[in-house]
C-alpha cells in the first residue's frame, strides 16, 4: 500500500512512471477505491439519514464509474494506436486519490466550498489526463476528448444508480433531483408507449 500512496503523491506532482509500474496487487487499488467511496458518502447528508444506504450507494457508483471509465479509456486509447502493456485500473485509482480531500471542502463557507470542490475536480481531471497521456503516448488532446466524452456516460450512470438506490430505500432523492428523474421516466414511458402504438 505504501507504494500506491507514494505513487499517488507523485501523480499529484505530475511525476508519471511507465504503465507497468502501476500493476498493483488487485486488493490495493480496490481498498483505496472503496475508501474513496466511503469518504464521498460522508459529505452527502442531502441524500437522507440512512448512513449505511448512502455508503452502499456511493460504493456501488464509485466502483461502477471507475470500472466503466477504465474500459472506456482503454478502448479510446487503443483507437488512438496505443498498444497497452497492462491494465489502467491501478493508475486510474491512484490518479483519483486526490478526491480523498473532498470532505475538507465541507468545512468552508457555502460559496467557498463550491469553489473548492470545483477546483479539486479540475485538479483530478488534470492529473488523470496528464497520467494517461504519459503512459500511452497518445496526444493530450485525444485523452482530454476521451475524458469529456465519458462525462455523459458518467451522468447517466449516476442517474441510474441513484434511481436504483432510491428504489431500495438506500437514499432519499432531493426534490429537485427527484423531479428530474420523474421527468426522465415519464419521457421514457411516453417513448415506449409511442413505440407500442406504432407496432
Amino acid at each position: 500500500m505504501r507504494i500506491l500512496f507514494d505513487d499517488a503523491l507523485d501523480l499529484v506532482r505530475f511525476r508519471v512512471r511507465p504503465l507497468q509500474h502501476y500493476q498493483y496487487a488487485f486488493w490495493q487499488p480496490a481498498l483505496l477505491l472503496t475508501a474513496l467511496g466511503i469518504i464521498a458518502s460522508a459529505g452527502a447528508d442531502g441524500l437522507g439519514d440512512n448512513v449505511e444506504g448512502r455508503v452502499a450507494f456511493f460504493l456501488l457508483f464509485t466502483w461502477l464509474e471507475t470500472l466503466l471509465f477504465t474500459q472506456f479509456m482503454g478502448l479510446w486509447l487503443r483507437l488512438g494506436k496505443w498498444k497497452p502493456s497492462g491494465s489502467l485500473f491501478g493508475l486510474v485509482v491512484a490518479a483519483n486519490s486526490v478526491q480523498i480531500l473532498e470532505p475538507l471542502t465541507s468545512w468552508l463557507p457555502d460559496d467557498a466550498a463550491l469553489i473548492g470542490a470545483f477546483a479539486l475536480s479540475v485538479l483530478t481531471i488534470t492529473i488523470l489526463v496528464h497520467a494517461l497521456t504519459a503512459v500511452s503516448g497518445v496526444s493530450r488532446l485525444r485523452v482530454l476528448v476521451g475524458v469529456l466524452l465519458f462525462s455523459p456516460l458518467a451522468m447517466m450512470l449516476m442517474g441510474s444508480t441513484l434511481s436504483l438506490a432510491a428504489s431500495l430505500d438506500w437514499v432519499q432523492v432531493p426534490p429537485e433531483l427527484g423531479l428530474e428523474l420523474n421527468q426522465g421516466d415519464a419521457a421514457q414511458g411516453a417513448s415506449d408507449g409511442g413505440d407500442a402504438n406504432a407496432i
